[in-house]
């Protein structure tokens, strides 16, 4: 799916046409205080990647048919966290998401695309290819994953009756075991480890997209050593 958007951090493009982030994402997950605003981290789990295709969309409405992004990495077990905001006043925010790969210090931030987007369509410096939320969430998952997932899902459509809603009448009640106060009402829960009923091996990371519903990009993190060590999601909330 091509999604294009006006990202709020400029970009820098090479001559093999690779775009770049001009801001330094590790100072997200480097420091407690950025922009004069407390950031947490929190670490949500580990996300099984088996085949190394990596999927980057909103886990209820996107997930059925987003193409995968077209670098890979190896297939494994990774970490995967959000920087939250502690703001002194207003509402908590998760403004990044990030899988870690390995260990290596990110020395370059590479826009990533999904199969079918080119950033040669681009025309602005601060255009980005992005993906699309209309759920108010966003999810990590690898393509082996999401075919396991669309089994399972159409299996629970079917044996549900017309009404039936994947959220209000399932995922609702997995995101509120991870609320932060469960006997607070309005605490629905901000993200989810869902293990798949029907392949308990596979899982998907979902999570609060910080500024909702949108677009947004993604940027691989690079190394020195020129390999592909994180991705993350930048959510626009700093």
């Amino acid at each position: 799916m091509q999604v294009t958007g006006e990202q709020q951090t400029a970009n820098a493009q090479d001559e093999a046409g690779a775009k770049y982030a001009l801001v330094d994402y590790n100072k997200y997950f480097d420091n407690t205080l950025v922009d004069n605003t407390t950031v947490e981290q929190l670490l949500l789990g580990m996300l099984h990647v088996p085949t190394g295709h990596i999927i980057v969309c909103d886990p209820l409405v996107g997930i059925y048919e987003t193409n995968a992004l077209t670098r890979t990495v190896a297939p494994g077990q990774y970490p995967v966290s959000v920087c939250v905001t502690k703001p002194a006043e207003g509402e908590s925010k998760y403004a990044l998401a990030k899988i870690a790969f390995s260990p290596a210090r990110t020395v370059q931030w590479e826009m990533a695309v999904a199969a079918g987007q080119d950033l040669a369509d681009l025309q602005q410096p601060d255009e980005f290819l992005g993906f699309p939320v209309d759920a108010g969430l966003a999810c990590f998952c690898d393509a082996e994953t999401r075919g396991l997932y669309n089994q399972f899902a159409t299996q629970l459509y079917q044996n549900s009756g017309a009404s039936f809603n994947i959220y209000n009448d399932f995922f609702a009640a997995q995101f509120k075991k991870n609320a932060v106060n469960p006997a607070d009402p309005k605490d629905i829960g901000e993200w989810l480890n869902f293990n798949l009923p029907n392949n308990p091996l596979h899982n998907i990371m979902m999570f609060v997209s910080g500024n909702g519903d949108g677009a947004y990009p993604c940027f691989w993190g690079i190394s020195e050593q020129d390999e592909v060590c994180s991705l993350v999601i930048d959510f626009f909330v700093l």
